[in-house]
């Protein structure tokens, strides 16, 4: 039996389903990561229906849940805010649309974490006010959505020549005995980020060629903690836009 539950949520994608439907991806508050089968929403562009398609999109929502079920049903929703600058821009779009198919990766077994949903919606809202230093928010987030994905590195031991260990997400003074690591230059890079305030993002000095440093390090770091993470299609749009 089903459920009717009121919550947020924060449409990650979708996929086209029979006809005139989609299913639609959606991280919630109180429920985590849903899958939500929604009718009538694709052959008329007028119908209220298609804010469910954008990414990054954030709902009011009356559900009907049942733990036992995979796809589930949307009661009633509304656009909590509008966006203002992700559709209109292109390195804002490209950001987003990167950042939704990571968490469409990393969320498929979270369970529901109030925590981590604030900071995404947060985090959504600094990349739509297009606040100054927003070429970097996207690194910003990876970083500190490890704290809530369990892998946070640790920064403490950060000295001016260490090695960053990829495998074990920790600074060393001695370079590994593996080969999954950050040379000392790269690992300054990643503090940098690391210690970086959301707020004072224009004053991260990092140039496009250090920027796609961080990434790709930061993607590294995914593979290794997240299972089955693979390759992102989006990055090679983001990475034209915002690291060349």
């Amino acid at each position: 039996m089903s459920a009717l539950v009121k919550t947020e949520g924060i449409v990650l994608d979708h996929i086209l389903y029979r006809e005139t439907s989609a299913i639609i991806h959606i991280y919630t508050r109180e429920l985590g990561r849903q899958n939500y089968v929604v009718n009538g929403v694709r052959g008329n562009r007028k119908s209220r229906k298609t804010a469910l398609l954008q990414p990054l999109n954030r709902l009011s929502m009356e559900v009907y849940h049942s733990p036992r079920k995979d796809l589930q049903r949307i009661k009633e929703f509304s656009l909590m805010h509008p966006m203002e600058n992700i559709p209109y821009h292109q390195g804002t779009r490209a950001q987003a649309f990167f950042l939704t198919e990571l968490l469409s990766k990393v969320l498929i077994m979270q369970d529901p974490a109030g925590e981590m949903y604030d900071f995404l919606n947060h985090s959504v809202e600094l990349m739509d006010s297009a606040v100054e230093g927003v070429e970097n928010l996207h690194l910003f987030i990876l970083f500190k959505l490890t704290q809530y994905l369990g892998f946070y590195p640790n920064e403490n031991r950060f000295g001016k020549e260490s090695w960053f260990d990829l495998k074990n997400g920790d600074f060393v003074q001695t370079e590994p005995v593996h080969e999954l690591f950050l040379t000392p230059q790269k690992a300054a890079l990643f503090n940098r980020l690391l210690s970086a305030d959301v707020y004072n993002l224009k004053q991260i000095a990092v140039n496009s060629f250090e920027r796609n440093v961080i990434l790709n390090a930061l993607l590294g770091f995914y593979r290794l903690h997240t299972h089955s993470f693979g390759e992102l299609n989006t990055l090679s749009v983001l990475q034209s836009l915002l690291h060349s």
